[in-house]
């Protein structure tokens, strides 16, 4: 298990005290391309009210649920997707040398974006129906904004990058939160499914809040396609992984993860449920996904048209849902 690394150190001490953490940081995503963190940012007690929510609403009957339905094509990711409609399995082998089998996820989903954002309205679950979830949800969100602004300070700062570098790339608030609820399944159903396949995140860092049922798995090393548990010391802490924009901004490794059978459960016949939120940290749409760091520009290769993030997460996305 990664130790933890304590997050408030990047606001105490002296410049080089935080320059050190920042490196620190750097070191551990550029190992694994994930890292633990405490006192991140997001108070324990939004966790806490987040995770109530989430609770409440998937313990409502489906007819309740759907009432607030993700649209049928893949854009925008909005509102409650139920079993089956959402299969990660399908992008699970995008730029890895180690493939995955295609199974099945065994999911259902809640999709939440800002507020502010201009060009995809949030779907709410209507009056009546799970009243202050949206309230919660949309103070949530701010919340998890404004620390993954500073985490990706602390990442600038361990790239040697100017401090804001990657905070000006996330202005808009394109991010996203997500609530997943992974119902109690018989254990004889990983025959051919898993709770959600080996992939990799779109954007640039997705700050991770998880119960205690475990399950989660990131590959170690990156590529290899060996996964090793990322067991869950509680939902107050935070793990941070690195996405794809990332990489293609830094270098830094998208940490490819997967949710299976946790250590322990092969033994009992009912594998118990399971919730998360995570909140994807997306580059503003019009950002270009070009190096940021001079050691990795090639020279002696052709002039690159580099894609644009909204370009980039359409190209991901539009393979993972089914519109039947």
């Amino acid at each position: 298990m990664l130790r933890q690394l304590d997050f408030s150190r990047f606001h105490r001490g002296s410049i080089e005290e935080r320059d050190q953490f920042c490196r620190e940081l750097i070191s551990q995503l550029s190992k694994s391309g994930w890292v633990r963190l405490v006192n991140h940012g997001v108070p324990p007690d939004s966790i806490d009210r987040a995770f109530e929510m989430s609770h409440k609403f998937f313990d409502l009957p489906m007819e309740q649920k759907l009432k607030s339905p993700h649209p049928p094509t893949a854009h925008p990711h909005r509102g409650f997707s139920p079993v089956g409609l959402e299969n990660i399995s399908t992008v699970s082998n995008y730029r890895s040398s180690a493939t995955q089998p295609l199974l099945r996820d065994m999911k259902e989903s809640y999709d939440i974006g800002s507020e502010q954002d201009p060009l995809y309205s949030n779907i709410w679950p209507p009056a009546g129906v799970h009243d202050n979830f949206q309230t919660t949800m949309s103070s949530f969100f701010t919340v998890c904004y404004d620390a993954q602004l500073v985490i990706l300070d602390a990442i600038s700062i361990g790239l040697g990058l100017p401090v804001h570098s990657l905070r000006e790339l996330h202005t808009a608030q394109t991010n996203e939160l997500r609530l997943t609820h992974y119902p109690e399944v018989d254990r004889a159903d990983f025959a051919n499914a898993t709770r959600i396949a080996a992939h990799t995140d779109f954007g640039t860092i997705t700050l991770l809040f998880q119960d205690n049922v475990g399950g989660l798995e990131m590959e170690q090393p990156p590529g290899s396609g060996v996964f090793v548990p990322a067991d869950s010391a509680g939902p107050h802490e935070c793990i941070v992984n690195v996405g794809d924009c990332l990489q293609m901004w830094t270098g830094l490794h998208s940490a490819r993860h997967r949710v299976h059978l946790a250590k322990g459960e092969n033994e009992c016949n009912m594998v118990p449920e399971r919730f998360s939120i995570a909140y994807f940290a997306k580059p503003d749409r019009a950002a270009l996904l070009h190096p940021l760091l001079d050691s990795l520009v090639d020279e002696t290769k052709p002039v690159q048209k580099f894609l644009t993030a909204n370009e980039f997460q359409h190209m991901r996305i539009e393979s993972t849902y089914n519109s039947t």
